[in-house]
């Protein structure tokens, strides 16, 4: 048995992408964070975290970033500029304000951006509602390494 070759066909891909977090309850945002990772940074009205989502053939890294209503706009800015996607946390539905984050998602970051909404009525920390963030988490992957391949066929 060759060993170099069976070492290149199980290598996985790598990965890393940014996403933005954002929604009306600064509090539930940072639910959905901690659910993603217990280690959430806040500064300066910024919070950072990480998550790590592994497929069949990648290893995805993600830097979440996510405003708090008290940033500065030169902040805010941050949170968006480089983001490969957006997650938007609503504590129940509601298509008007949907619409203004989609909007600003859009502005910020680019039409065609990727974006889940996570609906928290009041609580995120149910076995059940921490399946669903993880779940639109991988949901999100699964479209940013979707669209990376489309982009690399057409190239």
């Amino acid at each position: 048995m060759n060993t170099e070759n069976s070492d290149s066909t199980n290598e996985k891909g790598r990965f890393a992408f940014k996403i933005t977090v954002v929604g009306p309850d600064d509090d539930l945002v940072m639910d959905v964070l901690r659910v993603l990772n217990e280690q959430v940074i806040s500064l300066d009205g910024i919070r950072i975290s990480s998550a790590q989502v592994e497929t069949d053939d990648s290893d995805v890294r993600m830097l979440l970033m996510s405003p708090r209503h008290s940033a500065l706009d030169v902040l805010l800015g941050v949170t968006f500029r480089g983001a490969s996607a957006a997650l938007i946390v609503m504590p129940e539905e509601d298509s008007d304000i949907e619409s203004v984050y989609r909007k600003e998602i859009e502005e910020e970051i680019g039409e065609g951006t990727p974006v889940k909404v996570i609906i928290c009525e009041s609580s995120c920390v149910d076995n059940f509602k921490r399946n669903e963030i993880a779940y639109a988490l991988d949901e999100l992957v699964g479209h940013l390494l979707e669209s990376r391949d489309q982009t690399i066929d057409e190239n």
